[in-house]
């Protein structure tokens, strides 16, 4: 035993950062340092009005108990991956768009102990609860569709679903991957196409993750 120590200081330690939930989790700002650059999307610009980042320090986990109704009309936004239920301890999300509507959001999401597994499972209930649902826009409302599939192979696991609508042209691509304590989060909202570049750009994202980043 070296002079000086006191028996039990490292196991101490280990309980103390064990303890810790959010040990080792990457906070807001590093989290927007993965994020793709402008010029993954070239066709779109940065819109900054739209910018998400939880910044150097860990925000209190939230819990939402949200009806199926509330769920489907989150699809309708960019704001989707939060309809889950299960808040991240930290995030960071950037969009991008142009003036024919098209508009891609990428989001990184860190969370406590088992909260991604939590929130990824939340979110795969509600694109299947959400295979029909109503979208009101300028007034009319439209029946959107949703199919689903899973990822496998892709990071821990992996959901991709499709949204569109026969009285509307596009459709919009929303992915999400889990990555241990991570989940990356993709919608590509395409006027002329499904948007199914959100699978390519989910793909990019989850390589530029470090692999203890999780």
């Amino acid at each position: 035993m070296t002079a000086g120590s006191t028996p039990g200081a490292g196991a101490g330690a280990t309980a103390s950062a064990a303890a810790d939930p959010t040990a080792g989790l990457p906070n807001g700002t590093k989290l927007a340092g993965w994020l793709l650059p402008a010029s993954a999307v070239p066709k779109l610009k940065a819109n900054p009005t739209l910018v998400n980042n939880s910044g150097d320090t860990f925000v209190e986990p939230s819990n939402a108990s949200i009806t199926k109704s509330k769920a489907c009309d989150l699809l309708n936004g960019t704001n989707w991956m939060t309809a889950g239920g299960v808040g991240p301890a930290a995030f960071a999300g950037t969009d991008f768009n142009d003036s024919y509507g098209n508009e891609y959001y990428q989001e990184l999401d860190a969370f406590e102990n088992t909260r991604a597994a939590q929130e990824i499972a939340g979110l795969k209930k509600v694109f299947t609860e959400c295979k029909s649902f109503p979208m009101t826009q300028g007034g009319t409302t439209y029946r959107m569709h949703l199919k689903v599939k899973e990822l496998p192979g892709l990071g821990d696991e992996a959901v991709e679903s499709l949204v569109t609508s026969p009285s509307l042209t596009g459709g919009q691509t929303m992915v999400v991957i889990r990555s241990g304590k991570l989940l990356i989060a993709t919608s590509y909202n395409d006027q002329n196409g499904s948007g199914a570049e959100a699978l390519t750009l989910a793909r990019q994202l989850l390589k530029k993750l470090p692999a203890a980043a999780g």
